[in-house]
């Protein structure tokens, strides 16, 4: 098959999406399938990195990205003149079999994809959960009639079912995120700096507020108090970040390790880490979690709808109340005091990462609904996966 994957949001902007959308052009093409990944131009900037491989599949840019305040964090759409002309040019030179859009209701490419294309089956990925939404509200008539658009459509979890469900009676398939656990392993090297003796806590994430990195360095500080042998290693940033600085203290400075935006070493950082943290307040799935969980990290998480449906309490971590800094501490110190426990909820993490998370079962479900949209076998005419064909983020 011959698929177009168009997002908003591939590299060099880092994020969940960016991994989705990027593990599914990778692994559908070990597959055998000619994959191309339509976005916008964006320059690299401070918080913007590139992926440091050379990727083996097309990537198509149309217009220039634009940052924008949603939903509680930064999203970006495309602007540009021509955008929708030439996008149909494009659509009509190409002739793809499948057009898969990601977050298929939001300006800018994904809703223009829906417009133009011309492809015999069109897919939508919506990855997002929310509460209420005040803009499918204003034009639920107009959303409606591009959600008609779409042959099928995917959720990454049952919170993005429920979220989508008060605006648009249709039916969606549940195929979740995926994540590579050759690539996230717990035999990836544990970083020097990090291997003194002391116990790792682990933050991965934006500095976006509902990421929660205010609760989490509130949680550590009660920690310390107790458990004196730790530190946080933080991984990310954003225009927050003077603001979290500021919150450490000089005390808390020597064991608040900021990382910056790290992509290819990631793998790294989960091997060092004896505890992975994430006060995320809200999420739809959760792909940090599976990158810790595929490397045999436990987890101390909000006890929010998108992780509830990643991990289970108390087997391959620990829930807490969201945005409950005396809660997250009381979790993490009974982690930090357990080996065994950190142990048996590691391997609980990993063991359903194999069983169902790993991006080669994912695509294979994207295959299926591919296969089903345009009418074909699904058991028949399926390449196998080329082993050799790898590709990872490297440093």
């Amino acid at each position: 098959m011959k698929v177009a994957l168009v997002s908003e949001y591939y590299y060099p902007l880092l994020g969940g999406i960016t991994e989705h959308v990027h593990n599914l052009a990778v692994f559908l093409g070990r597959r055998g399938h000619d994959v191309t990944v339509v976005t916008h131009n964006l320059k690299p900037r401070k918080h913007h990195h590139y992926p440091s491989e050379l990727v083996d599949f097309p990537i198509v840019r149309f217009g220039k990205g634009m940052p924008i305040y949603s939903n509680g964090s930064i999203a970006h759409i495309t602007v540009g003149k021509g955008l929708s002309g030439s996008m149909r040019r494009f659509f009509q030179q190409e002739r793809f079999d499948v057009i898969h859009a990601h977050s298929p209701l939001t300006p800018t490419l994904p809703v223009l994809a829906l417009r133009a294309s011309n492809a015999p089956v069109t897919v939508g990925t919506f990855h997002t959960y929310f509460d209420r939404s005040r803009s499918y509200s204003l034009v639920q008539k107009k959303a409606a009639a591009h959600m008609n658009m779409m042959d099928g459509k995917i959720v990454v979890s049952q919170a993005c079912v429920d979220a989508l469900s008060r605006y648009f009676e249709t039916d969606y398939r549940v195929i979740p995120n995926g994540v590579d656990p050759g690539y996230f392993s717990p035999d990836a090297p544990v970083l020097p700096e990090f291997d003194d003796g002391k116990l790792n806590i682990l933050f991965v994430g934006r500095f976006d507020p509902r990421n929660g990195l205010r609760t989490m360095i509130d949680a550590f500080k009660i920690v310390k108090r107790q458990f004196g042998n730790c530190r946080l290693i933080v991984v990310g940033d954003g225009p927050l970040r003077p603001y979290y600085r500021s919150m450490v203290g000089k005390k808390l400075a020597a064991d608040v390790h900021f990382a910056g935006l790290i992509n290819g070493g990631r793998p790294n950082y989960y091997a060092s880490a004896d505890v992975y943290c994430t006060p995320c307040t809200k999420a739809s799935f959760g792909v940090v979690l599976l990158e810790a969980m595929s490397s045999a990290t436990p987890i101390v998480a909000s006890d929010i709808n998108g992780y509830r449906l990643v991990m289970d309490d108390d087997r391959e971590g620990i829930l807490v109340p969201e945005q409950d800094p005396a809660a997250f501490a009381e979790a993490l110190l009974r982690l930090l005091k357990d080996p065994e426990l950190r142990q048996r909820m590691g391997r609980a993490g990993r063991e359903k990462v194999l069983s169902t998370f790993s991006w080669e079962l994912v695509a294979a479900r994207i295959e299926q609904l591919y296969l089903e949209l345009l009418g074909e076998n699904a058991s028949a005419g399926m390449p196998d996966p080329d082993p050799e064909k790898v590709i990872v983020l490297n440093d």
